[in-house]
């Protein structure tokens, strides 16, 4: 399906809108594999023979029929971490559910040293070959259609309106859900994240999804120009060419390119967002790429900090304060349905 608004008015809605801080109380549908924690249902489900945990938020605004976003922790973090008061811009997801209405489902990785999987050090299984510590050789896929199952039952979601998303090994998960299980997903989101330099095994999804890719020219860990990733976590292609990797998966249009500078809207960031719209040709599917000129291996956040300290800046980069990648993320993907 075609993208129901241009790319312009899209990311300057996306642009203008406020995050609103109203939170829900969780329905425990399940209370013999689930507790209520806050606003949270917090469960089990069991996945060849490993008892895979998850949290899902189901707000006050939701209704039957509603749509669904997976949210994908980034390694070394888990299901709760993200939402930790200095997560930055992935709380803004519980924000936009809460505003717009959709279940929000957010699976936990394994520990891969430990294998723990109802902790907060987790990583998933993504595309990089196994042969490090810290690379979880759990079947995350199987997990997580599963559990795309048991809330579609549970909370009568709308499976054409099942959406994906994360950051880092997140977002790279993301890709192995949109290569390995594309029929489950109408559309997907990733940010900081990159393909593997080899993939010779990987063939492209037999079918297109509609893709939002991010990446900063300034993130000290997934690299603008590719290489390996600090910690012996890999080699990894540039931005471009894993961008490109996708162009062509996806059969999007790379003549009919619609660009567009987003607005500085923090002059002090030293970053701006530059969009690269990919039309969908027959068969195919959208692909929209993000530059984050500046930005650093975060989302993009206005209302959402991160620790200001030389360590958290040596680490991760610059925060890029020009719009909140969680709506821009959401306007992208609510376009499309399966």
């Amino acid at each position: 399906m075609k993208p129901s608004n241009c790319i312009s008015t899209l990311l300057l809605s996306a642009l203008a809108c406020v995050p609103v801080h109203a939170f829900a109380q969780a329905d425990n549908r399940d209370k013999s594999a689930a507790e209520t924690f806050g606003e949270w249902v917090e469960g089990s489900i069991r996945v060849a023979a490993l008892d895979r945990w998850f949290r899902i938020h189901q707000p006050k605004t939701f209704k039957a029929n509603a749509p669904a976003v997976v949210l994908l922790h980034g390694g070394t973090q888990s299901m709760r971490k993200i939402f930790s008061p200095n997560a930055g811009g992935t709380r803004a997801w519980l924000d936009l559910a809460d505003r717009e209405g959709f279940l929000l489902i957010v699976p936990n990785g394994v520990n891969p040293k430990t294998g723990d999987m109802n902790g907060d050090n987790q990583n998933w299984n993504d595309l990089r070959p196994a042969g490090d510590d810290r690379q979880s050789e759990a079947d995350d896929v199987d997990f997580i259609v599963q559990l795309l199952d048991k809330t579609a039952r549970e909370y009568d979601t709308d499976s054409a309106r099942v959406y994906v998303t994360g950051a880092s090994n997140g977002g790279m998960m993301a890709y192995r859900l949109l290569i390995e299980a594309p029929e489950r997903f109408a559309a997907a989101a990733t940010f900081i994240a990159v393909l593997p330099d080899d993939l010779p095994h990987i063939k492209p999804p037999d079918k297109a999804t509609p893709l939002l890719i991010a990446n900063g020219t300034k993130d000290p860990l997934v690299k603008w120009e590719g290489g390996a990733i600090r910690g012996q976590r890999g080699r990894m292609m540039s931005v471009l060419e894993s961008r490109d990797w996708w162009i062509q998966a996806n059969r999007a249009d790379v003549k009919n390119i619609e660009e567009e500078s987003l607005p500085d809207t923090d002059v002090g960031d030293g970053c701006r967002l530059y969009s690269s719209l990919y039309p969908a040709t027959p068969g195919g599917a959208t692909v929209l790429f993000l530059k984050i000129d500046g930005g650093g291996h975060a989302l993009p956040s206005r209302a959402h900090e991160l620790p200001d300290t030389f360590l958290v800046r040596r680490l991760i980069g610059p925060l890029c304060r020009d719009a909140e990648g969680a709506e821009l993320a959401w306007r992208f993907m609510a376009q499309f349905k399966r």
